[in-house]
């Protein structure tokens, strides 16, 4: 029969077959050094930690509790304690801006620029309205020979350069931006920077005019759809926009006041 302090009762039985208590106690007092002393491999935060191990039987606890937790500290940290699994604050920061995402150069919506097909036509009219009056002008004063007749066709130019200022120039600073092929259209001329077109600007636009007739058109047509806002050579020089009627002028605002001097066309 066993007797007290024999190695058959259940306390000292526990102790000799690897009672959990005491391999709580050497895994503790050896967690000071390399990971895996102690006899529980996985120590010293390697993923797995206590799955199998710790304890001393199996089913003790929740199931897989001490894997899932090694498994995501091994996520979030390493030994040395880098991040990993999701990425820091300092790496995530606003994406770099596309080239769509630029400040745009006018407080006009490009929208409103987009009437290519109606300019065609209306300067069409207007060239034909400005061709027969200044035809007709020079008809009428050359009418004679000579001295006579190079005075008569010099007051005649004058007077042709007259009416092209007349109905490129004052004739639109007076009537909102609109000459009349524009108002047959729905067409309005005004400033890059969302004012009226001042008398500097049509004037420069409308001498331009020569420029962007070479080649019957097609130097000022080529530009107008090569441009970000529909603008031919004119109106890049003179910094105006044809735009629909209803667009109506209006105070330049601050951030457009250097206008065109970044981003797009």
């Amino acid at each position: 029969m066993p007797q007290g302090g024999d190695s058959g009762q259940p306390w000292d039985t526990g102790q000799t077959a690897g009672e959990p208590g005491q391999q709580w106690q050497s895994s503790t007092s050896s967690q000071g050094g390399m990971p895996g002393q102690g006899g529980v491999p996985g120590q010293g935060g390697m993923p797995g930690q206590g799955a199998s191990g710790q304890g001393g039987a199996s089913g003790q606890g929740v199931p897989g509790q001490a894997s899932r937790g090694a498994q995501a500290q091994s996520w979030t940290s390493d030994p040395q304690g880098q991040q990993y699994g999701y990425p820091s604050e300092r790496a995530a920061g606003p994406p770099p801006a596309g080239p769509m995402q630029a400040r745009p150069i006018s407080p006009v919506n490009e929208i409103e620029t987009r009437v290519t097909g109606r300019r065609v036509v209306q300067y069409i009219i207007d060239y034909v309205i400005t061709a027969v009056v200044a035809s007709f002008i020079m008809w009428v004063f050359d009418r004679s020979t000579g001295a006579t007749n190079a005075i008569l066709l010099l007051i005649g130019a004058v007077l042709s350069a007259a009416w092209y200022f007349w109905y490129w120039v004052y004739r639109p600073y007076r009537a909102n931006g609109q000459s009349f092929g524009m108002q047959l259209l729905g067409l309005r001329i005004i400033s890059k920077d969302g004012r009226p077109a001042s008398m500097i600007q049509l004037f420069i636009r409308g001498i331009l005019l020569i420029v962007d007739t070479l080649i019957w058109g097609l130097v000022g047509f080529i530009t107008i759809i090569l441009s970000r806002y529909r603008q031919r050579v004119g109106d890049h020089a003179a910094k105006t926009l044809v735009v629909r009627a209803r667009v109506q002028p209006m105070p330049a605002q601050r951030e457009y006041a250097d206008a065109g001097q970044a981003g797009y066309r």
